[in-house]
């Protein structure tokens, strides 16, 4: 079927520190799924630098707990080190699935970096302890599509294993979602489990619908009750449905955003892409 979401990009950010293979593994299956572009950009922390060279800048070295000078140059190698890595496990994970993808290093402030860079036809997939934050990022590029932001792409820091099926939340799902979900189902072979709260039933069969008419066969439709729309009863729905991803819309989502994804991260073991627009001011978001 012709795509006829807005994505066109899996954009996979580092900073410093360790990074893990999970995230490159999943944002090289969502560009192969979905054939989109991928590419890698590290980002060598511009602050750190100067940091470094004030002569009373310490920092605390492991394992033997004592404090040492910043070191410019041992900060240049570390962040060589890391970018090498983070490198080489894109690379790994898109051979893995014959998807070309690219990587490169730019010096400069992490967000600036990321809003420059950045496109609202983007799915972000920020290896850092502070992805959450980005859940209403700015993009440079944003003011063409209105409130329309890159989608994101969270991996938990543990995820469930054996897991089969991708879940749409409902109302929580969108045009793109449905289209995304759809796309991702059709591409892998598996289900779409809608994820039901009660006060949202009415709005089951027009979701199963519009998957259809993305192309999902019925019979690999299903549907999954909750009693309400915690993020927790969703992480219980999710853990029982065995979904792998959850796919949800910015604007959908009634309590604080970002609270509700990283429960749903910690409790449910699943990834979470989340697309759609940002609400605007004074609605839920």
């Amino acid at each position: 079927m012709a795509r006829t979401h807005p994505y066109r990009r899996v954009l996979v950010m580092v900073r410093e520190g360790h990074a893990e293979a999970p995230p490159f593994l999943l944002a090289a299956e969502l560009a192969h799924l979905l054939e989109l572009e991928l590419e890698g950009i590290f980002v060598e922390d511009e602050a750190l630098f100067s940091l470094s060279a004030l002569p009373f800048a310490r920092e605390l070295r492991l394992p033997g707990h004592t404090w040492q000078a910043l070191d410019p140059a041992q900060m240049l190698d570390d962040f060589r080190a890391a970018a090498g890595e983070a490198r080489r496990l894109l690379a790994d994970a898109a051979a893995r699935l014959g998807v070309p993808s690219s990587f490169a290093v730019l010096r400069g402030d992490p967000h600036g970096a990321l809003t420059e860079h950045s496109r609202p036809e983007d799915i972000l997939v920020l290896v850092e302890p502070g992805a959450l934050r980005a859940a209403t990022i700015r993009t440079r590029g944003g003011e063409s599509f209105g409130n329309r932001r890159p989608g994101l792409l969270l991996v938990p820091s543990r995820p469930a294993e054996r897991r089969h099926g991708i879940a749409l939340l409902l109302p929580a799902a969108g045009a793109d979602a449905i289209e995304v979900a759809a796309a991702i189902a059709r591409a892998s072979a598996e289900d779409v489990v809608l994820i039901v709260p009660e006060d949202a039933i009415s709005s089951a069969a027009e979701a199963e619908a519009a998957l259809r008419e993305a192309g999902m066969p019925p019979a690999r439709l299903r549907r999954r009750r909750v009693p309400g729309r915690d993020a927790g009863l969703i992480a219980r729905a999710l853990r029982a449905a065995g979904a792998r991803l959850v796919v949800l819309d910015r604007a959908g989502v009634d309590e604080d955003l970002q609270d509700f994804l990283a429960r749903l991260l910690a409790e449910a073991g699943t990834a979470v892409l989340l697309l759609g627009e940002v609400p605007a001011a004074g609605s839920a978001a």
